[in-house]
């Protein structure tokens, strides 16, 4: 269980209504993670949606090259692993790794669909902060693709 003092201070549960805020604080979890700390692999299981308390965080891929590169810092106040609540086996985008000491809350998906499920209008609510938040996600990772492509040499000489 985790304080709705300290959810409030989360964007994506910022604006919620209390008792709302308090129902997932019912199900909610802090965990206290170490720098380099590894929070879930691309292309695995995604087993809880995160909300950052306190520290930093990166969602790294990887390259065709096998090279890794950080598409996202998460700060706090700010959420990661929505496609959590998209589905019970929904596959991570990205590998999030802790840049430093970090807080992080978690929901467990499983617990927020079965409430969701039951609470009708809490879960319209939270599916659609979670499109909101996927269609931002998107947007922007597609402007950083569209600027690495303008600044890729090959294609400014074109």
């Amino acid at each position: 269980m985790v304080d709705m003092t300290q959810l409030k201070k989360i964007l994506f549960l910022k604006s919620l209504p209390d008792e709302m805020v308090a129902k997932l604080g019912e199900i909610a979890e802090t965990r206290e993670c170490g720098e380099e700390e590894i929070l879930f692999y691309q292309n695995n299981n995604l087993e809880n949606f995160c909300m950052l308390a306190a520290g930093r965080v990166f969602l790294n891929t990887r390259a065709y090259s096998g090279e890794a590169l950080t598409m996202d810092e998460v700060l706090p106040g700010h959420s990661f692993g929505v496609s959590a609540l998209m589905d019970d086996d929904s596959v991570s985008s990205f590998t999030a790794i802790c840049a430093e000491p970090s807080t992080i809350i978690t929901l467990s998906s499983k617990k927020v669909i079965e409430l969701c499920r039951r609470e009708s209008e809490l879960g319209y609510t939270v599916m659609r902060r979670a499109v909101k938040l996927l269609k931002f996600r998107q947007e922007m990772h597609t402007k950083q693709f569209l600027y690495s492509l303008a600044q890729h040499p090959d294609i400014r000489e074109a």
